[in-house]
């Protein structure tokens, strides 16, 4: 049930940023702020970079609570992954909506990429689940 869940919870967070560019694009056109646009650029890239990075480094290394039991810490892991990939996809999203920057589109799509390989496979799922009831780091390590 845990795992449906967290399928569930992984394809809305695919849908906001889609979504927010829709609404982006479609808004109305004023001019586009050039002043910034090379800043943002840079911004948007080193953000998702450092974001999506810590999405992968980071969920591992969460300590399992004892109460909440190995399904729990698994799907908290996925979450803190999936809201870096949310997170980085979100400010070239706005970036573009103030200087129509198309570049800043495929930092978007890269960040989305991102999110769509952390999908909660039966392999991903076992190598993010506590080894043991102490919750200690998954015992092997295996490509994403």
């Amino acid at each position: 049930m845990t795992r449906r869940i967290a399928t569930l919870l992984w394809a809305a967070l695919l849908v906001v940023p889609i979504a927010f560019l829709g609404v982006a694009t479609t808004l109305e056109r004023h001019a586009p702020s050039t002043e910034h646009g090379a800043l943002l650029l840079w911004i948007a890239v080193i953000a998702s970079a450092f974001n999506v990075a810590l999405s992968r480094v980071l969920p591992p290394r969460l300590e399992a609570v004892r109460r909440g039991g190995r399904e729990a810490v698994t799907l908290t892991r996925f979450l803190v992954g999936w809201a870096l990939c949310e997170a980085a996809a979100l400010f070239p999203v706005v970036a573009y909506v103030v200087t129509h920057d198309p570049r800043l589109v495929l930092v978007l799509a890269l960040d989305m990429a991102a999110l769509v390989f952390l999908y909660p496979s039966d392999r991903r799922w076992k190598r993010l689940a506590p080894a043991g009831p102490g919750g200690a780091l998954a015992a092997h390590r295996e490509g994403p």
